[in-house]
C-alpha cells in the first residue's frame, strides 16, 4: 500500500508548478485526475511529440503527447471538461464532492470567475484540501499581479545573489520559481491531510511563488551582508572560506569546498607545498587572503586532468566533483544504478522513447514510486465519470450534447 493510496486528487493545473505538484502526489500513490479544458494547455503540443508510433516533430494529433505533458502526466488520469459550460461545471462539482484534494494554479481571480474558488468548493466538501499555487498568494498588495519564474526570481532577491560581483544579476538555470512552489505545495497538502485525520476538516493551502523563493535565501545573514558591504553576487566562491569554488583543470573544471583544517593539511600535502601551512596556518588566515589562496590552488589544478584530480582529492577526504554538463546525467553510473532517470513511454507504444525524465527523488523502503505512462488528452474522461460518479451511457451522451467536454 502506497502512502497516499485511497486519496483522490483533482489536478486543475497547467504548465509547470501545479502539474509538478500533482506529479509528486501521484508518485506517492494518490489517484490523480487531471482535468484539462478542451484542447489542453500548451504543454500538450510542446515538441517533440510522442505518439503510439514514436517521437516526431510534425503536427499534433489526438494521440500525441508533448514532451512536457509526457513527463508531468505520469501516473495521472487525463480527462477533459469545459468548466465554462453549465454541464461541465456541474460534473466538476460532483467530482469535488468525491475527492480529497484539489490543486489549482490559475491566475488570480480566475477560479472565482469559473465558480470553483475555495469558498464554493469547501461548501460542497468540507473535507476538501484545496491547494492554490499563485505568484504572490491570496493576500497582499501584489496579489493580482501576473507572474512567471523569471519575475519572481528577480523580485525575491535570488537573482541579485546569482552571478559574479562584476557581472549582472543572473537567473538560476532551472525553473526554481515554478518547481520550488510545487514542492512546498505537496508538503502543504500532506500536512493538511494529516490534520484532517485528526479533526475531519479540510483547509486552503496557499502557496506563493515569491514566498517560496524568499524562503531559500534567509538562511543567509543578508542584513549583515549589507552592513559589511559584502557583494550580493559571489560567483562560485564564498567569502567565508578558502580554498572554495570552481577551479580550472587541464581539461575542464572541478568544484571544491574546504570544510576543515585536516582537509587543508591533506591538500597541501597532495600539492607538495608544505610552506603553505606556515603561511596559512588556520582558516582565519586563509579567509583573510582567500583570493590569493584560491589562485594558488587554481594554478595547481590547471596542471591536472579533471578525472585524476577528482580521484586524488576524494582519496584524502576533500569534497570535490567535476563540473558536468546538464545532460551528463544520461550516462552517470551512480545515477544509473540508483534509477534516478527513467525512459518516458507513451501508453500505447510498444517501446520506450529515447527521452529521459527524473523519478521521484524520495526513496521509500516499503514502497515503489514508479508511475504508469502519461495518457493522451482526455482518454480517461468517460472512465472517470463511470467509476467515480456512476454515470451510464445515456448520461455521458447527454453531457456530451450539452457541451460538458467541449464543442460537439
Amino acid at each position: 500500500m502506497k502512502p497516499l493510496e485511497g486519496i483522490r486528487v483533482l489536478d486543475v493545473t497547467r504548465i509547470v508548478s501545479g502539474p509538478v505538484c500533482c506529479w509528486l502526489l501521484a508518485s506517492l500513490g494518490a489517484e490523480v485526475i487531471r482535468i484539462d479544458a478542451p484542447g489542453g494547455d500548451p504543454t500538450w503540443r510542446t515538441q517533440p511529440l510522442v505518439g503510439p508510433q514514436g517521437a516526431h516533430r510534425g503536427d499534433w494529433g489526438p494521440q500525441d503527447i508533448g514532451i512536457s505533458a509526457l513527463r508531468r502526466g505520469r501516473g495521472k488520469r487525463s480527462t477533459v471538461l469545459d468548466l465554462k459550460s453549465e454541464a461541465g461545471l456541474g460534473i466538476f462539482r460532483e467530482l469535488v464532492v468525491e475527492s480529497d484534494v484539489l490543486v489549482e494554479n490559475f491566475v488570480p481571480g480566475a477560479t472565482h470567475k469559473l465558480g470553483i474558488d475555495y469558498e464554493r468548493m469547501q461548501a460542497l466538501n468540507p473535507k476538501l484540501v484545496y491547494c492554490s499555487i499563485t505568484g504572490y498568494g491570496d493576500a497582499g498588495p501584489y496579489r493580482d499581479r501576473p507572474s512567471m519564474d523569471l519575475v519572481v526570481q528577480a523580485m525575491s532577491g535570488l537573482m541579485a545573489k546569482t552571478g559574479f560581483p562584476d557581472g549582472p544579476p543572473t537567473k538560476v538555470g532551472a525553473t526554481v520559481g515554478d518547481q520550488v512552489p510545487a514542492l512546498f505545495g505537496a508538503l502543504g497538502v500532506l500536512a493538511a491531510l494529516q490534520q484532517r485525520e485528526r479533526d475531519g476538516l479540510g483547509q486552503h493551502v496557499d502557496i506563493a511563488m515569491l514566498d517560496s523563493l524568499v524562503a531559500l535565501l534567509w538562511d543567509e545573514p543578508l542584513d549583515d551582508y549589507e552592513e559589511r558591504g559584502i557583494p550580493e553576487r559571489i560567483g562560485n566562491g564564498d567569502p567565508r572560506g578558502a580554498p572554495l569554488g570552481v577551479f580550472e583543470t587541464r581539461d575542464g573544471q572541478m568544484a571544491m569546498v574546504m570544510t576543515s583544517e585536516a582537509q587543508w593539511q591533506a591538500l597541501v600535502g597532495l600539492m607538495e607545498r608544505p610552506e603553505l601551512l606556515a603561511r596559512y596556518p588556520d582558516g582565519r588566515s586563509r579567509f583573510e587572503d582567500r583570493d590569493a589562496v584560491n589562485e594558488i590552488v587554481e594554478a595547481w589544478c590547471a596542471q591536472q586532468g579533471t578525472d585524476e584530480l577528482v580521484e586524488r582529492c576524494l582519496a584524502i577526504g576533500i569534497p570535490v566533483g567535476p563540473v558536468q554538463s546538464a545532460w551528463s546525467a544520461r550516462t552517470d553510473p551512480h545515477l544509473e544504478q540508483r534509477g534516478t532517470l527513467e525512459r518516458l513511454r507513451h501508453r500505447d507504444a510498444d517501446a520506450a522513447s529515447a527521452y529521459l525524465a527524473p523519478v521521484l527523488p524520495v526513496r521509500l523502503s516499503r514502497n515503489e514510486t514508479r508511475l504508469s505512462p502519461a495518457e493522451p488528452l482526455g482518454s480517461s474522461t468517460e472512465a472517470v465519470l463511470r467509476e467515480v460518479l456512476g454515470c451510464d451511457d445515456a448520461r455521458i451522451e447527454a453531457l456530451r450534447e450539452r457541451g460538458a467536454f467541449g464543442e460537439v
